[in-house]
């Protein structure tokens, strides 16, 4: 058995992401039929929609237009017109009864921050009225709920009505002090002229002393700032008084309604017919408010009151619940529904009838008390057991009751029958009712099977949304057909939404056995929804989550719902339990529970499960609860009453003890009821009673439970108080249950904010990884299980965008990739010291991939480093890090006390050189403006920038300003006379003229130049004095920054490319500033490079090579003094290696090398397969090694100030750490204590360890190419999941090497269950020169049987599959990889590639390095080379082209369509070849890729493809 390996954190984010970005619709409008020129007739919908916002933690709505075309009888045609637009600040809106006005209650923060709202009045055209309500201070705020709330139009289109709250009277102490206010006319001013007149009426002198008075009618009320004020509980804590409000749109007055009884709040109005009353929902709030959130039991009656004379009456029955009153539009009828009050809070309701002019009541639907149902056709059964569950079978029945809201707008056209939505079991559907007959029609008996909700019905045009657990919501609209002939509707998709891939679900219908019947409503059954992974390994014996759902009367529809199906594409199956008590089968199911609780339905969820176990292909062994409130309660129940069936549980807001629950919820009748007692609101506690209600609570079984229990409670929770769940927290862990408690502030009983929303589920998934050991696939032994792994080709595209995958997302390359890649490297350093001289400052900046922005990211973090009495250092993090935005290049002055920054204007794309101090920003210039030069040089071989000494001058590199022809000017006409300067060169009349570049990266780079800024005067110039044939780059201030020390690189006869070439001619230059001469400072005909000037200003370290011959070679360290121009070899090149030592090979010195001393420096290079650090004497000519031996393969030095060293290490299985360490006095460097300043975890799931490879000792050989020994790093998985398929990785250059740091995409090979092979052959950098030199003229042959003897090696040492070998390079690696295809082309199930070298002599005129080409093969080069034909066949039957016919093995190829280096032809060529012969190939184009392919988003696809070709092909037999 495999190891759990636990689900990327990163995967899931990214998954709830995608899933939560799904928009819901919200509301939606139909405006007038517009009739066309030709007689057809259409209509506008504005959908409003919903979507969560991670980014703004908010709930963001928008709107979408459409057309609707139709004939009067059907939908002709339907589309959206327009892209989607946010709703910002509106609360409420509402158009007007002839669609010519549209009202708008709108939330706005002012200048104060206090938020105020605006009731806004819009035509077509313009908004035409806009009124400050609380300016107006008529009421508090506006109800925007769904149970009091709403936003009327009068039918004259005059007034408008609303619900708000009651303004309370201003209360003070009894000991408060009145404090005398003074009018502005007794204060003594001077006037200002044209100052505004200020609103309200002139002051009498008797009113220029004025008390303080806010409250209503002037009135203070003293000691009343404390009295407790009740509210309506969950949702509702801010609503305590309603008032019915008209707005006079004509006078912009407002009024509060009068002549509604005190024991009333109203809600829910609307205007009569004629306008002269208002009915609304009065709702009984005496003796106390009770919580009426989801409680549609509250005591409440249908009223009218009469604004004439002030009566109130009563329009329905006054001792029943009445709710959502709909008026017709012939305004003669209102419906609205009836439940009984008190009992259970959500209930099957009885659809009533008020005639308004005749002024009776009828029934027009009564309660059902049950509904007989068909059944499941046989091969329906049969597809369930099989595991393919259904989501199109329907079960047609009766109609099973109303049990939600009815729509806004309800009725059909012809004021006789009304549509509404209602569950019908599981699923909910859509019915019109004859309000005459009684009669019901389903709408959408015919559609598919899933959720159907009504957003509006007007002139017969239904508009719906329809949502399945597998598929967000769709915009639905249809003509309802005449009445009888309703069955006929045809329903017409408006905004489909594709179904989320690899979620399979359906319903099933459960018996309770006999003997868990309750005998008083024998019969009943109940439902449950299914929701399963579909596809992949997890699809096979996924673990399950047991989902019942909260109430306890309510349900589980089929429907879009967030958390299971993120649940369900994890690799979970996700089983919702409709237990007996649900709404929608009816009000005998829901009367049955009550006084049942916590056996019932607890033993219908235990059922449920143990029947879906047996028939199902899930694991018993991993079984997961999780539920909230009723829910949480249930799960709580199970945990202890079968201990054994589940492992893990997650809860919300749980009710674990009724009896303690009833005196803290706002809903106290409910404790009392489900537990099948009479409530009363006098009634006193009774101890029987609570004996009861704790007898049925799942505290009764705490001592049972022994599954891990992760609790999320809100700290605002009026409904099922927190102390619930704390109460049941504290109890687990007395008894060692392993538990965590999460604590939401702000939020409530559904938790429903975005970030706990989000984090809630993260933490439910991570804790049910954890405990499931939901695992992310490993390499099982079996080859043909490794196909189904793979992921889609739709999930290739994810993979760039950073959005989620499916449901085996975390299995998936993807996923390893994700994670691995999200650790930051440091990629610059700068100390600065602070007060005193033990402490100093460390800046740091570090960069990673983003994939979701498809870039780099940047970004600072801030270290204090104080030295210790003992030598030694502490360290801590002093600020926050913080993104590095549109920076190029930064550097500190000498003093530390001025940093240089140059950047890019992201709006304009100029170029801004910046100087910023402790006190701010004290420079800044716009160096595109001054058009002085082109691009600043920012990167690569040329880059710079360089304080001086004096700490007044900066200096650059940029590209030579090249003339460009101008805009068009008054004298580009004909014969017109121009400005002498404004004549044009020669050059510039030549702009398609070829200007050579540098190559590879570097295409921009043509004429460099260098630039000195005068901070004082902010004057720029272009320095003079360079010769014309150099190119200078990498420059410095000489000492005494009377010139300028830089590196000037040979450009004649032309360029050849400098990328990764250290071997090109160039050299030390001073450049002095007062005489503009230019004096060479080190040998003529040499590669010399990176000069650092030391401390004191009196040496000049440097390194040097050979020119020609290997691109990176060992180099010699050289130091100039500076006064003598005495030039010294500090380190010469080392033929072959010592244990000490084995050559430089770095590529540049660390600007920062010197230590304070000015003798010794600090450098990295590699050193065989790592990268340490080494620290040079150079009057000694010593070196030491500061890191060997040490854990850590990869060492580099990021800053060297004073004695502090910082510098970052990594390894094959440690992402980089960030390190200081003191360096101790000349002689006494060693042991080095290091101490980590930003430590990263060693990933786990990866082991390395270096093999030394020795060539075989024939004759020959030996005298060859000679016996030297090479290393290969082997990075593996866990010894578990042996034996390894192996992936063999010869590097490219070929003079480059392999050094043991940390790769993030090797890292995730080794997660997918491959083991690693980094091949460093003869040839490589670290190992002297000898090796190098040993490769030339051998490439194709040494390092080709150097890989394959590393390969055998590998197989002898560790415990790997020689069946299951593939290949993964670029450039020369694919170079030798296609060697190895075609010498042995069975042994490589699949190979994959990028930029690869096919055919030499074909890059002999595409290549930026056409030397390379020579050299690699023991030919000499020279500029003038013409190639010989022998020169060419010897270069072709090196080529892997040449033996492309043997290759059989599967290759991928990946290349840049900008390549330099390697023509992407190459590939193209190779490519063609492999097609023809049959193989397998692929080939992947970049547009805009170099030879590298570097970039994130490159990057991250090519490391998914390949690792996917390699997943898909290494299981062939």
């Amino acid at each position: 058995m495999e190891p759990p390996v636990p689900l990327v954190t990163e995967e899931m984010v990214e998954l709830y992401r995608e899933l939560s970005g799904h928009p819901v619709l919200s509301t939606a409008s139909l405006g007038p039929d517009v009739t066309t020129q030709y007689g057809g007739k259409y209509c506008s919908l504005s959908a409003e929609w919903l979507q969560r916002d991670l980014a703004r933690a908010e709930n963001i709505r928008f709107c979408r237009q459409y057309l609707i075309f139709h004939d009067g009888a059907s939908i002709t045609y339907s589309g959206p017109t327009g892209t989607c637009s946010e709703i910002k600040g509106e609360l409420l809106s509402q158009e007007s009864p002839s669609r010519a006005l549209k009202a708008v209650l709108r939330k706005v923060s002012s200048k104060e921050k206090k938020e105020k709202q605006f009731l806004e009045v819009w035509d077509q055209s313009r908004k035409v009225k806009s009124i400050d309500l609380t300016a107006l201070d008529k009421h508090g705020s506006i109800y925007d709920d769904d149970e009091f709330g709403c936003l009327a139009w009068s039918h004259s289109e005059t007034h408008l009505l609303y619900v708000a709250e009651k303004k309370r009277p201003k209360a003070e102490s009894f000991f408060q002090r009145k404090e005398l206010r003074v009018s502005d006319e007794d204060v003594e001013q001077p006037k200002k002229e044209d100052e505004p007149l200020k609103v309200g009426s002139p002051h009498s002198d008797a009113d220029r002393y004025e008390w303080d008075d806010d409250g209503a009618d002037g009135a203070v009320q003293q000691g009343e700032q404390f009295v407790y004020h009740e509210d309506w509980g969950e949702m509702l804590s801010t609503r305590s008084v309603p008032v019915l409000c008209v707005l006079d749109i004509e006078g912009s007055s407002i009024s509060v309604l009068e002549g509604i009884p005190d024991h009333l709040s109203p809600g829910q109005a609307f205007w009569c017919p004629d306008d002269t009353g208002v009915v609304f929902v009065g709702w009984w709030h005496e003796p106390f408010r009770l919580g009426l959130r989801h409680c549609t039991n509250r005591r409440s009656a249908l009223f009218y009151v009469d604004l004439t004379g002030g009566s109130c009456e009563l329009l329905s029955e006054d001792t029943k619940a009445v709710w959502s009153p709909r008026l017709s539009p012939d305004n003669c009828r209102i419906v609205y529904l009836e439940n009984d009050a008190m009992g259970p809070h959500q209930q099957c309701s009885r659809l009533r009838m008020y005639d308004w002019y005749t002024e009776e009541t009828s029934t027009v639907l009564e309660v059902v008390p049950r509904q007989v149902w068909g059944e499941y056709s046989p091969e329906d059964v049969k597809r369930c057991h099989r595991g393919v569950l259904s989501t199109t079978t329907r079960i047609a029945g009766a109609f099973p009751g109303i049990y939600s809201m009815l729509p806004g707008l309800c009725w059909a056209a012809d004021s006789r029958r009304i549509v509404l939505d209602t569950v019908q079991r599981s699923q909910q559907d859509v019915f019109v009712v004859d309000t005459v007959t009684g009669a019901t029609t389903c709408l959408t008996a015919d559609a598919p099977q899933g959720c159907w909700s009504v957003l509006t019905i007007d002139q017969n045009i239904l508009v719906a949304s329809f949502s399945t657990p597998s598929c967000p919501p769709a915009l639905k609209v249809a003509m309802l057909p005449e009445a009888g002939q309703e069955a006929q509707v045809r329903w017409v998709c408006l905004q489909d939404a594709s179904p989320v891939p690899n979620i399979s679900w359906g319903i099933r219908t459960l018996q309770p056995p006999p003997e868990q019947e309750n005998p008083q409503y024998a019969g009943l059954n109940f439902d449950a929804i299914l929701l399963r992974p579909s596809e992949g390994p997890a699809a096979q014996k996924p673990p399950l989550v047991v989902m019942p759902h909260g109430g306890p009367h309510s349900v589980f529809t089929a429907g879009w719902m967030l958390y299971p199906a993120a649940l369900c594409r994890l690799g979970f199956a996700v089983l919702l339990v409709n237990y007996r008590g649900s709404l929608g089968f009816g009000q005998d199911s829901v009367a049955s529970l009550p006084g049942n609780v916590g056996t019932q339905d607890v033993r219908d969820v235990q059922l449920c499960v143990e029947r879906v176990l047996q028939e199902e292909p899930l694991d018993a062994s991993r079984v997961a609860l999780v539920g909230g409130s009723h829910g949480g309660f249930l799960a709580c129940h199970l945990l202890g009453q079968f201990p054994d069936t589940y492992h893990v549980c997650v809860v919300r807001n749980p009710v674990v003890n009724i009896a303690s629950m009833v005196g803290t919820t706002d809903i106290p009748d409910w404790c009392l009821t489900e537990t099948g007692l009479p409530y009363a609101p006098d009634a006193l506690p009774d101890p029987a009673q609570w004996t009861e209600m704790l007898h049925k609570s799942p505290m009764r079984y705490v001592d049972q439970v022994r599954a891990p229990v992760l609790l999320l409670l809100g700290e605002d929770d009026r409904r099922v108080p927190p102390k619930q769940g704390l109460e049941y927290y504290r109890a687990l862990k007395a008894r060692g249950v392993p538990t965590r408690l999460l604590w939401y502030p702000g939020n409530s009983h559904a938790l429903a904010g975005i970030e706990a929303e989000a984090d809630g589920f993260m933490n439910i998934a991570l804790w049910l990884s954890k405990h499931l050991r939901l695992l992310r696939t490993p390499w099982q032994p079996a080859l043909a299980e490794r196909l189904h792994q793979q992921h889609s080709a739709a999930e290739h595209s994810a993979m760039a965008s950073g959005t989620p995958l499916g449901t085996e997302a975390a299995r998936s390359p993807t996923a390893c990739y994700r994670e691995l890649s999200q650790f930051p490297a440091v990629t610059g350093a700068a100390l600065r010291a602070a007060a005193g001289a033990r402490s100093f400052q460390l800046y740091t900046e570090c960069s990673r991939p983003d994939l979701p922005r498809r870039r780099l990211l940047r970004f600072s973090r801030h270290y204090s480093l104080h030295r210790t009495g003992s030598g030694g250092l502490t360290v801590s993090r002093t600020a926050l890090s913080a993104e590095i935005s549109h920076q190029l290049l930064s550097r500190d002055s000498p003093t530390g006390q001025h940093r240089a920054v140059l950047s890019r204007c992201p709006w304009q794309g100029h170029e801004l050189l910046e100087v910023w101090g402790s006190s701010g920003r004290s420079h800044s210039v716009d160096l595109t403006a001054l058009g002085k030069h082109g691009e600043v040089y920012t990167e690569g071989p040329f880059a710079c920038l360089a304080w001086s000494h004096s700490e007044t001058q900066l200096l650059y590199v940029a590209e030579k300003s090249r003339s460009q022809r101008g805009a068009p000017c008054p004298w580009d006409v004909p014969g017109a006379a121009r400005p002498v300067e404004e004549v044009e060169d020669e050059e510039d009349k030549e702009q398609f003229v070829y200007h050579e570049d540098w190559g590879e990266a570097l295409s921009t780079r043509s004429m460099p130049v260098l630039c000195a800024l005068d901070l004082e005067s902010c004057s720029l110039s272009v320095l003079e004095g360079v010769p014309e044939h150099l190119s200078p780059g990498q420059a410095l201030w000489s000492p005494g920054d009377h010139g300028v020390v830089f590196v000037g690189w040979w450009h004649e006869p032309f360029r050849l490319g400098l990328n990764a070439c250290s071997n090109r001619r160039s050299g030390i230059f001073h450049l002095d500033l007062s005489s503009g001469s230019c004096e060479l400072l080190s040998a003529e005909h040499r590669a010399a490079f990176s000069p650092r000037l030391s401390p004191d200003g009196r040496r000049l370290l440097y390194l040097e090579g050979a020119v020609g011959g290997p691109h990176r070679q060992c180099l010699r360290l050289c130091m100039l003094t500076w006064q003598t121009r005495q030039t010294v070899t500090v380190l010469d090149v080392m033929q072959e290696p010592t244990e000490a030592f084995a050559g430089l090979f770095t590529e540049v010195l660390p600007l920062q090398c010197w230590v304070a001393d000015s003798q010794r420096a600090v450098l990295g290079t590699p050193q065989r397969s790592r990268t340490d650090l080494l620290l040079v004497d150079t009057e000694a000519a010593t070196v030491t090694n500061l890191t060997a031996g040490s854990p850590e393969g990869c060492w580099e030095l990021l800053a060297l100030q004073w004695d502090l060293l910082v510098a970052t290490c990594s390894a094959p299985h440690h992402p980089p750490s960030l390190v200081v360490a003191v360096l101790p006095p000349a002689g006494q460097e060693l042991p080095l204590h290091w101490v980590p300043v930003e430590d990263t975890p060693t990933v786990t799931g990866v082991t390395w360890k270096t093999l030394t490879v020795r060539p075989p000792c024939d004759g020959q050989s030996q005298a060859v190419h000679g016996t030297q020994a090479f290393e290969a790093l082997l990075l593996s998985p866990p010894d578990s999941m042996a034996p390894h398929p192996l992936v063999v990785c010869p590097h490219g250059g070929p003079h480059t090497v392999f050094d043991a740091r940390w790769r993030p995409g090797m890292a995730a090979l080794c997660w997918l269950g491959f083991a690693v092979l980094l091949v460093n052959y003869r040839g490589s950098l670290g190992f002297g020169q000898a090796s190098i030199n040993s490769l030339l003229s051998q490439v194709g042959e040494q390092d080709v049987a150097d890989t394959q003897l590393a390969v055998e090696q590998a197989l002898h040492s560790a415990p790997l599959d020689p069946h299951c070998l593939a290949l993964l390079a670029g450039s020369h690696g694919a170079f030798i990889a296609l060697h190895l295809l075609a010498r042995e082309p069975e042994r490589y199930r699949a190979c994959a590639l990028r930029s690869p070298v096919s055919n030499l002599p074909a890059l002999l005129g595409t290549s930026d390095i056409p030397d390379w080409r020579y050299t690699s093969l023991g030919m000499p080069y020279s500029f003038e080379r013409v190639p010989h034909a022998e020169e060419v066949a010897t270069m072709l039957l090196r080529s892997p082209i040449a033996q492309a016919a043997r290759v059989q093995t599967p290759v991928l190829l990946c290349v840049g369509a900008r390549d330099r280096r390697v023509s992407p032809t190459q590939a193209v060529e190779l490519y063609r070849v492999l097609r023809a012969r049959g193989v397998p190939v692929r080939l992947l184009w970049y547009p805009q890729g170099g030879h590298a392919l570097a970039g994130v988003e490159m990057e991250a696809d090519v490391f998914k493809n390949c690792t996917q070709w390699l997943l898909q092909h290494m299981g062939q037999p």
